[in-house]
């Protein structure tokens, strides 16, 4: 019987810090380090896709003896260096083109998971292609910091949506279908007396108070945490503009299909 023949990794994961090895590093942290790494490499937007495309998908092929490398391979190669060393690229840079065009944002959910990663393990992760030459990608356990004050802004809002799921054991959480977004959202609760309250109205709509963090220029609601929420009598969108229009804001006049913009707003 011929033995097999290892294939050629794509790139590789690695875990530098002084004396590291696998040993000591939690097989929780090598998990999230690779789905995130994954996210990048197949260019999956989490705001718009919620699972990587299986053609795009990696594998791993091998874990390196005596250090934390771990050598994988994508189903779609080319597309995985190029991704990835983008998402390098801007991650490196001082953000200036976030306010340009967000190029970020799409890479903004794994590189949070890379920098926890790093911050937890006490080392910098490293994507590399070739062992001898410069990484494609470098996450230090600051970069999610460093770059998310340039994308994100806080304040408090109201949104209001549906309640889907509710509830957890180790964290308590909420789920709410928004109106204009294409996936749930995940919003945290203040406490548990909470949890029990937006239980009794599953499946219903609520208007939920609390901080949030939007994505700058787009006003993507990034992260929720509810304190609070009520139950709005919610109105016809065409008696709202006629109320605007009333109050002097006859800008809505121009507007080609205004119900459809106010539904959409999120």
């Amino acid at each position: 019987m011929s033995k097999q023949t290892m294939p050629t990794p794509t790139f590789s994961v690695r875990f530098v810090a002084e004396g590291i090895s696998p040993q000591q590093v939690p097989l929780r942290a090598v998990n999230d380090a690779l789905s995130a790494v994954q996210d990048i490499a197949s260019g999956r937007d989490p705001f718009v896709t919620a699972k990587v495309d299986p053609g795009k998908a990696i594998n791993l092929v091998r874990v390196r003896g005596g250090s934390a490398i771990y050598s994988c391979i994508s189903h779609s190669p080319e597309e995985a260096m190029a991704n990835l060393t983008r998402a390098g690229s801007l991650i490196a840079s001082a953000a200036g083109q976030v306010e340009e065009d967000g190029s970020l944002v799409s890479v903004l959910k794994p590189l949070e998971r890379l920098s926890e990663v790093a911050r937890t393990v006490h080392c910098r992760l490293e994507v590399v292609s070739d062992p001898d030459g410069p990484p494609l990608l470098v996450v230090e356990g600051n970069d999610y910091e460093r770059v998310s004050k340039k994308l994100l802004v806080r304040g408090d809002a109201t949104v209001i949506g549906s309640i889907k799921r509710v509830g957890g054991k180790t964290e308590m959480r909420c789920a709410l279908q928004v109106p204009g977004r294409t996936h749930l959202l995940y919003c945290g609760v203040a406490n548990r007396d909470l949890v029990q309250r937006l239980g009794q109205h599953l499946y219903e709509r609520i208007a939920a108070v609390g901080p949030a963090v939007w994505i700058h220029r787009t006003w993507y609601v990034y992260d929720f945490k509810i304190v609070d929420f009520s139950q709005p009598k919610m109105g016809a969108a065409n008696e709202a503009i006629e109320r605007l229009r009333k109050a002097g804001l006859s800008g809505w006049d121009d507007v080609p299909n205004p119900e459809k913009v106010i539904r959409g707003m999120r």
